[in-house]
Formats: C-alpha cells, structure tokens, sequence
C-alpha cells in the first residue's frame, strides 16, 4: 500500500455477531457446550423408548441451550449493543497506512502498528484485528467496499515480520493473490 486508505465504517448487525458467534463458540467453553448439547441429542435419539417424558424434554432443552437458545440469545444481545452503545453510533474512521491502523472516532484518535497486532480473524462478515487476547477491532467487510482485497493484503504483508495468527481464509492475501 503505497499511500494511506481511509475507511469511515459503521457497524454492522452480521459483522458484530458474527465477531460474537466466533468469540464464544471458538473457545473451550463454547467447544465444550455444544458437546454437551450434541451428547444430549444422541443419549435422546439412541433412548427414545427408554425414557419418561419428563426425561425427554430435558434431553431437548439441553440440546438446545447451545445449539439454539445461546445463540438467539448471543443475537438479541448484540441487536441491543449496537442500537444502545454510543460508540457505535458514530462511524470509526480506519486510516491504513505503512505505519499501522489509526482509528479515529469523533476527537479520540488511535494509531495501532503493525507489531501490536497478535491475531487477524476473518469471516464471511468482518475481520477482527487483535491488539492483546481479548481486545480486538472488528471491521464489517462490506464497508470496505473495493478497496477490500487491497486493505487485507497490505495488512497481512505488514504485519507478517510479527507473525500474527492469521485465519486460513487470510492464507491467499499472503501472496498478493487477494488482491
């Protein structure tokens, strides 16, 4: 990236809660919660004519706790945080640049380098930049419209001296072929 790109981006509903989705069932509680779900469903399809009714439903409702109800419960939360907190109401400026990311919202302006960044996540809807473990910027893709292959290619370059943790789908803008 020869000159800086700014991108003003608004939030998403898809690229929040697709960043959420990951963030929860990614992690060993999340892991461990749809075993416990799944196990649940096959103990009630192998013993369906072993069990009382009572036992049934309790079967089903812990088969749907992670499969079903966390997540309408993951996507109600998320509709709430991004209608309710005020800082998505104003649309974060990223400005990408050789330096690193500088973020700006309103008065408040952030420049993270390139060595600050430990992990790139992306999905169908957003990529999340990680500056520690649990801290992380997500960025919906379809605001970054055209410029999309470009912004993740330059920033898998510059950032791959730091070996970050990238997601497989981030493998082809290693190459340039993003592009």
């Amino acid at each position: 990236m020869k000159e800086a790109n700014t991108k003003s981006v608004k939030m998403t509903f898809k690229a929040l809660y697709s960043y959420v989705l990951n963030t929860n069932y990614r992690s060993y509680a999340g892991v461990i919660g749809l075993i416990i779900s799944f196990g649940a469903l096959a103990i009630l399809i192998m013993n369906w004519s072993g069990f009382g009714i009572g036992q049934r439903v309790m079967l089903i409702i812990i088969a749907l706790v992670f499969t079903v109800i966390n997540p309408l419960s993951l996507a109600f939360k998320t509709f709430q945080q991004l209608k309710l907190s005020p800082s998505h109401k104003v649309p974060l400026d990223y400005t990408f640049s050789s330096e690193g990311i500088t973020v700006t919202q309103g008065e408040v302006t952030q420049l993270i380098t390139w060595d600050m960044i430990c992990r790139i996540m992306m999905t169908k809807h957003m990529v999340a930049v990680y500056t520690s473990r649990i801290h992380a910027f997500v960025i919906p893709l379809t605001e970054l419209g055209e410029d999309k292959g470009r912004i993740l290619t330059a920033m898998v370059s510059f950032t791959a001296n730091y070996e970050p943790r990238l997601s497989k789908n981030l493998k082809v803008y290693t190459s340039g072929k993003g592009l």
